[in-house]
């Protein structure tokens, strides 16, 4: 009989012991669950202040304003011939035209800095050059056109006849490689400036 209550003793002093840790580990990851809903909502609280702030940012606005003028363009333009990725020719745009903010792109419709004649137009503007890898800036010729969608199929055209070569290519390094490579700009880091 003694055996008995001493393992009935025994066995009583587990029972608090197991309930302290069944609460402790309740308490526990009750506790991890509103850390974690706590770090998901100052996220979500952080990005949606993030977006606010560049969606009434004007520069965002007027640069996200550039790219769709780009955009529907070139990927008509894409899907029509196949031959100049659209991602391209917005980076293209982005960098030659400073967001469209350069004078050639207002006066003439020109973002890409094509130089030469478009239907017998042009304009004359100084351009940066890299010669033996100096910097020098020159006068040159570029082609005026009377729009964007203009101005994008006459890229499109001569980037294929003179840069690209081929048609169907879906990786925007290698577009980029190609144009640096077959010297579409003097600049030695056209191709990482355009990726």
């Amino acid at each position: 009989m003694k055996s008995t209550k001493t393992r009935h003793s025994n066995s009583s002093i587990w029972y608090p012991i197991i309930a302290f840790l069944i609460v402790f580990g309740t308490v526990l990851l009750l506790f991890g669950v509103y850390k974690v809903r706590q770090h998901i909502n100052q996220q979500r609280l952080l990005e949606n202040e993030r977006k606010f702030n560049r969606e009434n940012d004007p520069v965002y606005q007027q640069h996200q304003k550039f790219i769709k003028q780009v955009a529907e363009p070139a990927v008509a333009q894409y899907k029509q011939n196949q031959q100049v990725l659209p991602s391209v020719v917005i980076a293209q745009a982005i960098l030659e035209s400073d967001w469209g903010k350069s004078k050639l792109y207002q006066n003439a419709y020109n973002p890409f800095g094509i130089k030469g004649t478009y239907n017998g137009q042009s304009i004359s503007y100084n351009t940066d050059e890299y010669i033996d890898n100096k910097r020098v800036t020159q006068v040159g010729q570029f082609r005026k056109y009377p729009d964007l969608q203009s101005a994008i199929e006459d890229h499109n055209q001569a980037l294929y006849d003179k840069f690209l070569k081929k048609s169907g290519i879906t990786d925007y390094k290698e577009e980029a490689e190609l144009l640096q490579k077959n010297t579409y700009a003097t600049d030695p880091k056209y191709a990482k400036k355009t990726n």
